[in-house]
């Protein structure tokens, strides 16, 4: 904790000057509007301190799951996942930006770490499936002994990119919302390991500062609706593709066949 109170001190100076500016403006006692954002810049400012208060860095509890399984149009195929190391263990360390007056960006030396492996995993299965009749975890993505022949395809997504940044607003009672973007491409093998396709998705989220206490707050500060709408793509646009259809077609003929 060695040199934290320092950040944390700055971080409050920056936060209280702001806030004494706009308590000393004659117009927040006509205006309602001002007033809002008035409140907004304290609601954010407690939000801030209190992170702050606790610790410099904090993980967030990222669940990005649907809370009612998607409807989609379920294959009658059997298809294998794979998740690699470097997938599930990928984390995002990202230090948080608040809005000063005229849009000036702040920095406060408190990091948020996003465990979008995790996050993405859990979500990947519970989509997949519903795209599919049966799904089997891959511990290996080409498996020597033989059960890879028991499915019809192996799906291995892979994270490309995350970013998450604040979007101030340039005026003097400057605001801001937190922008999320994160790309995947999610690769289909066949049974015999050859590559079907490399489907890219990008999914982006924007989500409002909110006030939360406690290690119990599930914030994901947009991460989540980031991720959601990545694999929503990926749900809707996976038929679109042409080797994603003749894989389709393929494998539901030898299926039937084998009835």
């Amino acid at each position: 904790m060695a040199g934290q109170p320092k950040k944390v001190t700055s971080a409050a100076l920056g936060f209280f000057e702001t806030l004494l500016a706009l308590l000393r403006s004659r117009q927040l006692q006509k205006n309602s509007f001002i007033m809002t954002i008035k409140i907004h810049f304290i609601i954010t400012a407690v939000f801030i301190l209190f992170l702050a208060g606790c610790s410099i860095e904090r993980t967030l509890k990222l669940d990005a799951r649907l809370p009612i399984p998607p409807a989609v149009k379920q294959y009658p195929l059997h298809v294998g996942v794979y998740y690699s190391p470097e997938f599930v263990e990928y984390t995002k360390k990202i230090e948080l930006i608040g809005c000063g007056p005229n849009g000036r960006r702040d920095r406060f030396g408190i990091f948020f770490a996003f465990p979008i492996g995790t996050a993405t995993r859990d979500l990947f299965d519970q989509i997949i499936a519903n795209m599919f009749k049966a799904v089997t975890r891959m511990s290996i993505p080409q498996d020597s002994s033989g059960n890879v022949q028991s499915v019809d395809g192996i799906f291995e997504p892979r994270i490309e990119s995350f970013t998450w940044d604040t979007v101030c607003t340039k005026d003097y009672f400057s605001t801001g919302q937190f922008s999320t973007t994160v790309s995947y491409v999610i690769d289909l093998y066949d049974p015999e390991g050859h590559l079907v396709l490399s489907m890219y998705v990008e999914g982006r989220g924007v989500e409002k500062p909110k006030l939360c206490f406690g290690d119990s707050c599930n914030v994901s500060i947009g991460a989540k609706l980031a991720i959601q709408d990545a694999m929503a793509k990926f749900m809707t646009d996976f038929e679109e593709q042409v080797e994603a259809k003749r894989w389709l077609e393929t494998r539901i003929s030898v299926s039937d066949n084998h009835k």
